[in-house]
């Protein structure tokens, strides 16, 4: 993914996303949302370059649906 700074997309790159997402956002809404969008992107990246090795561990959620 093409980055601005770091742990940052550019606001074209963000258009971009929002569009491909179906959201149909303003230019106002897109420039209002980019620092969140950014600030999760860090946090994903941290999650995502952790090495648990062997104890690496898979989660399932199976909700219990009323019938």
């Amino acid at each position: 993914m093409t980055t601005a700074g770091e742990g940052a997309v550019s606001l074209e790159v963000f258009k971009l996303l929002a569009d491909r997402a179906g959201l149909g956002l303003s230019q106002k809404e897109l420039e209002e949302l980019k620092p969140l969008y950014d600030l999760h992107l860090g946090y994903a990246s941290q999650l995502h370059s952790i090495d648990l090795g062997a104890e690496e561990i898979a989660l399932a959620f199976q909700p219990d649906w009323p019938e």
